[in-house]
């Protein structure tokens, strides 16, 4: 098959993956109710009750805790206070109950001056159904006592109980819907290092208290089947046991030894018997390895025949087998061939999910012989600083009688180490890949609300049109129409919208400054954007890039964005490629000057900077970090020096090979003419 026939298709089926029942917009003349007074904003909706017909009597829907009284045929409304985020929860003894959460920007409807969520369907509670909650990659060790320089700590020893229950109070209202919550725990858990740690260049361990916020969260299950539950051979593992028993949080998945660790957490949900098993994909290089012998502590090793194996036990000792899965390569895109044949094995043998986890970003979903695997969910709870890390996704998982009904994916921002909903351009980033990797499988994604979903049977869907990159508007969110003449570029950086900036105590941390304070701002409009408030007039003041951006596919960038100025000042644009190991350390704001543009003291002005780095190999720059250095002409005069920016976005243009490859069609964000 040649490549251009493999885009059309793999195109074709992302296009398909954007619709779903109602998901056009409700029709703006049913939006109903009273014009929002000062300080309020007009927000509507509408239920999709079509695949399980339900009656919408009982049902209530409530934005920010107000309600939205809900008609005969499923639209609801309500005038509630301007806010950054508008949390929907949906509820009555007929259905599941549902949370979702919006932004402004990715809602605002020009036609009638006011917010349009697009359909949420609802799934009828019927006999034999239950609902299932599952993270990704978690611990709470590292960065989370011991920040980043400029940075607090996010754990303190003395409040810790209290720090550690805020990781989780954004994403609680989700986990309590559910009948059991179930997360990778990847880290040993001990009040101190337990013991010789392996020799391996990372080891975790995390505080006990870990584990009772775990429940307190609802977190009913913890998968120990990884690369890091045996940092600390077999003392290790006999603590994070310990402390998970303590807590009443089951495990699985490692163990004192073999027969343990291949042990499932047998659970009754809702009367429901669910047998809940972890895997690890490797052994390990060093001595002693990372898995459970029959004299040693570890993880369990999950090669194809010790999966059927587990998996068939359970099934014949009554239990829906649920198995989570460790493997595959960091960072990479997509399952190896090493993994999918284990992850498909469990399906053969009847388990109706599988969850995969450690490539610390998201893959896709696939639906094979009727079951669910999720190739990997990213990251849960975690503190990498590297920013395709924190485009991740949380999964309910609906199983009735024992069989994989529907999943549901909820974008997440993993924000400040803890995991936030997406909204805006990190909602984009999560379900844009979302969409095309599960497309590249052959499943078909839908939308409901700013979720995704799929069923076990696809059928019924219209394929909406490609749209021309622009602003994220959750309404029109559809795959990038691809032209010959056209070049596909990709923004980097989708947190720079600042719509999830900050979320409750949680604020982003991928930002840095010199000689300025920072602060992350709402407009009236309730629209996030940061100002920069300078030590002094005299002192140029500096943004950039805390960490060094890593998943690079070309040479030639764009950085652009929005800036609002109280004078005349001269913005620059620099460029520190990361330095070789064993490098001396140098200033975090010295760099390649890659331009310079005047900006005068004229409202909101456009910033636009092109330019090149240097090829490292295969087409792609050295990671690097970039700076924009802010100097006012006149550095005397007293007065206002804010500087507010917004929108900011760094577009790589990769070459025609790159774009044209249909493994990279789900990346791009922009396009421009040849």
């Amino acid at each position: 098959m040649s490549n251009a026939l493999r885009l059309a298709i793999i195109f074709t089926i992302a296009v398909l993956a954007l619709a779903a029942p109602g998901n056009a917009h409700p029709d703006h003349s049913l939006v109903g109710g009273e014009r929002a007074g000062p300080g309020e904003v007009h927000i509507a909706g509408m239920l999709d009750v079509r695949r399980d017909r339900i009656r919408l009597d009982g049902v209530s829907v409530s934005v920010n805790g107000l309600s939205a009284p809900v008609s005969v045929d499923g639209h609801f409304a309500a005038n509630v206070p301007i806010a950054p985020y508008y949390r929907v929860d949906i509820g009555g003894e007929k259905v599941f109950a549902m949370v979702q959460t919006f932004g402004n920007a990715e809602l605002r409807d020009e036609q009638c001056e006011c917010l349009v969520i697009p359909p949420i369907e609802l799934l009828a509670r019927k006999k034999g159904r239950i609902e299932l909650f599952f993270g990704g990659d978690s611990m709470a060790g590292r960065r989370y006592f011991k920040a980043a320089s400029g940075k607090p700590a996010v754990l303190d020893r003395a409040t810790l109980d209290r720090d550690l229950d805020a990781l989780f109070t954004a994403m609680k209202p989700y986990i309590a819907t559910s009948d059991l919550a179930s997360i990778n725990l990847e880290s040993v858990v001990s009040e101190e290092q337990p013991g010789t740690p392996s020799p391996k260049k990372f080891v975790f361990y995390s505080p006990p208290e870990l584990t009772n916020a775990l429940r307190r969260a609802g977190i009913d299950h913890v998968a120990l089947g990884n690369n890091h539950t045996a940092d600390y051979g077999d003392e290790g593992v006999n603590t994070t046991i310990d402390a998970l028993d303590a807590a009443g949080v089951a495990w699985s998945g490692a163990g004192m030894n073999i027969d343990e660790a291949e042990r499932a957490s047998r659970l009754k949900v809702n009367g429901k018997k669910l047998g809940i098993y972890s895997f690890v994909g490797w052994r390990g290089t060093w001595t002693p390895n990372q898995t459970a012998s029959e004299t040693k502590a570890g993880a369990a090793w999950g090669p194809r025949k010790r999966v059927e194996r587990v998996t068939t036990r359970e099934r014949r000792a009554g239990y829906t087998p649920i198995m989570h899965f460790h493997g595959n390569a960091e960072y990479g895109d997509r399952s190896s061939e090493l993994s999918v044949p284990r992850f498909r094995a469990a399906i053969e043998q009847s388990a109706p999910v599988v969850i995969g986890h450690h490539p610390h970003v998201t893959h896709g979903l696939e639906i094979y012989r009727g079951g669910l695997i999720a190739h990997s969910l990213g990251n849960f709870l975690f503190d990498q600083d590297r920013p395709q890390t924190q485009v991740s996704y949380a999964l309910k998982v609906w199983l009735e009688r024992g069989k994989f009904l529907r999943a549901e994916a909820i974008p997440l921002n993993i924000l400040d180490y803890r995991p936030v909903p997406a909204i805006g351009g990190m909602r984009e980033a999560s379900l844009r890949r979302l969409h095309w990797l599960s497309a590249e499988m052959g499943t078909v994604m839908a939308r409901s609300g700013g979720h995704s979903v799929v069923w076990r049977e696809r059928e019924g869907f219209e394929a909406p049109d490609c749209r021309t990159p622009a602003q994220f508007k959750l309404g029109r969110f559809a795959p990038a129409c691809l032209g010959e003449n056209i070049t596909h570029g990709r923004n980097i950086i989708p947190r720079g919208d600042f719509e999830n900036a900050r979320f409750g105590e949680a604020t982003e941390r991928f930002w840095a400054t010199r000689n300025a304070a920072i602060d992350f701002r709402t407009s009236e409009d309730g629209e996030g954007y940061i100002a920069l408030l300078p030590d002094s007039l005299s002192k140029s003041a500096y943004l950039y890039s805390r960490s060094y951006i890593r998943d690079i596919y070309a040479t030639h960038f764009t950085w652009e964005g929005r800036i609002k100025l109280p004078r005349g000042a001269q913005v620059e644009l620099m460029a520190k490629m990361q330095p070789e190991a064993g490098a001396k350390p140098t200033p975090s704001t010295r760099g390649v000057s890659l331009g310079t543009q005047q900006v005068g003291a004229d409202g909101w002005q456009k910033l636009h900077f092109e330019f090149t780095r240097p090829e490292e190999g295969e087409g792609a720059a050295r990671a690097f970090r970039i700076i924009m250095k802010i100097r006012f002409d006149d550095r005397t005069a007293a007065g206002e020096r804010t500087i507010e920016l917004d929108d900011l976005a760094l577009i790589e243009w990769p070459n025609e090979a790159v774009q044209r490859d249909p493994a990279n069609a789900w990346r791009w964000t922009h396009q421009r003419e040849r």
